[in-house]
């Protein structure tokens, strides 16, 4: 039998629906330490250049994005250092959007359909202006969590709400998926940023 985790309150809302955990995670440098040693290491598992949705509906690589993408949830049938990581993430987002929808009385569940990712960007690397989805897609939030700051550069800024930060480590952050909240993944400068992220549906896929 499955319990879930009591709702785990935000820290704070930096603009409407757009809210900030901090410190959710701890020790996220030996994460990271793991995610390459085990990518590095692993047959099955590697980081790959990140693709966009087409307007077709495809998968394609795009110069507006131009970092690189793990598949943590297939890494997880593969590898038990990402099987324990997914399944610390996915626990964390129950929490999160426990609360996260009594905030903002949303009445519909919000569906793990889609996998989660771990994102990658290295010195120069960025993703443009974008929303996450729309009706086709049928994403209604986009959780990030934040694994590491030692990097320059690399903000996120809401372009329709004059929010721009560069989150600290180990912070969660849930918005709407939809074109309201077009967010800018800014160049990192330098050294390296991680994160985690999804796509949670109201309906199931």
């Amino acid at each position: 039998m499955f319990i879930s985790p009591p709702p785990l309150e935000a820290s704070r809302i930096l603009a409407p629906c757009i809210a900030e955990w901090q410190n959710v995670w701890k020790d996220t440098d030996s994460i990271i330490q793991g995610i390459e040693e085990t990518a590095k290491n692993s047959k099955f598992v590697s980081f790959k250049d990140a693709t966009v949705i087409s307007a077709n509906g495809n998968l394609e690589k795009n110069s507006s994005r131009t970092n690189s993408n793990l598949s943590l949830s297939e890494s997880a049938f593969e590898e038990e250092f990402f099987r324990t990581l997914n399944n610390d993430y996915f626990l964390t987002l129950i929490s999160a959007t426990q609360w996260y929808k009594t905030r903002f009385d949303i009445h519909e569940n919000f569906e793990h359909v889609e996998g989660y990712n771990i994102l990658r960007y290295q010195t120069g690397q960025e993703y443009k202006a974008h929303y996450d989805g729309g009706i086709r897609e049928a994403r209604s939030i986009s959780p990030i969590l934040y694994l590491n700051d030692d990097y320059e550069g690399g903000e996120i800024e809401f372009v329709n709400f004059g929010v721009k930060i560069k989150p600290k480590a180990g912070s969660l952050y849930i918005f709407p998926a939809t074109f309201p909240y077009a967010h800018i993944a800014h160049p990192v400068t330098e050294g390296t940023k991680y994160a985690i992220v999804t796509w949670l549906h109201e309906i199931p896929g």
